[in-house]
């Protein structure tokens, strides 16, 4: 194995494409350290580049590098996940499910934070300039999926700045569950954060919001966490509820 599959987990018959080998260096250093504070040259010699002009020359500037680094980070990621869009010839409210489920998915369903993981929610907190340029092409499209759904299930002419924040509102409850994963278990503690699954929390996150929208089912929330059973959130010295 070279030296560069070993840092970078190339395999070693791709170690040869410069290109490819800059873009799977400059990642990782992106999602740990942001563009203005990696090198060019840090970059060149994690991907054993002799020659920092390189990143000239494909990319046309540590920039363009970055805005590589960030397309090839939504592509893995939709690659993975692929778009949360339920069938169209489904009721609305179970559309709203669908979709919420794979958001959860998306975002707490792997928590081993690839770069390009970690690149992401980089520049979801830090939007970057060459960032907000692939908004349209990447993160557009779910909340596009989302308001087409919410359409369906809201009053008809509802404002479209108000279907924006009802929108934005759901995703955030999916995303705080990622950006702020520690802080939950400093806040409950490990025992209980550990029943927090991807289908506790994406059922929990759909009744809240069907619920808000006036389209819970009859008896209120319908929490999937159980109150007592293997299924329990236990307390605080671990015991079921």
């Amino acid at each position: 194995m070279s030296a560069l599959a070993a840092r970078t987990n190339l395999p070693d018959d791709l170690c040869g494409d410069t290109k490819y080998r800059l873009v799977e260096a400059a990642g990782p250093l992106f999602a740990e350290k942001g563009v203005k504070q990696t090198t060019v040259r840090e970059i060149c010699e994690r991907a054993c580049v002799r020659n920092i002009a390189a990143i000239n020359y494909h990319f046309g500037s540590k920039d363009g590098l970055y805005a590589e680094a960030i397309r090839n980070a939504f592509t893995c990621d939709l690659a993975r996940t692929g778009l949360p869009q339920p069938p169209a010839d489904l009721p609305p409210e179970v559309q709203l499910r669908r979709f919420i489920a794979g958001m959860v998915r998306h975002m707490v369903g792997d928590l081993s934070q690839p770069w390009q993981t970690q690149l992401l929610l980089r520049e979801l907190l830090e939007p970057s300039e060459v960032g907000r340029a692939l908004v349209h092409d990447f993160i557009r499209p779910v909340n596009e999926i989302l308001w087409g759904i919410l359409r369906q299930v809201l009053p008809a002419g509802i404002d479209e700045r108000r279907l924006h924040l009802i929108g934005f509102s759901i995703v955030g409850q999916c995303l705080y569950h990622r950006v702020a994963r520690a802080v939950v278990v400093e806040v409950v503690g490990p025992v209980e954060h550990a029943a927090y699954t991807p289908e506790v929390l994406a059922e929990h996150i759909a009744a809240f919001s069907l619920a808000a929208l006036g389209l819970d089912s009859p008896g209120g929330l319908h929490l999937p966490i159980a109150t007592g059973g293997a299924n329990a959130v236990p307390d605080a010295e671990g015991r079921g509820a």
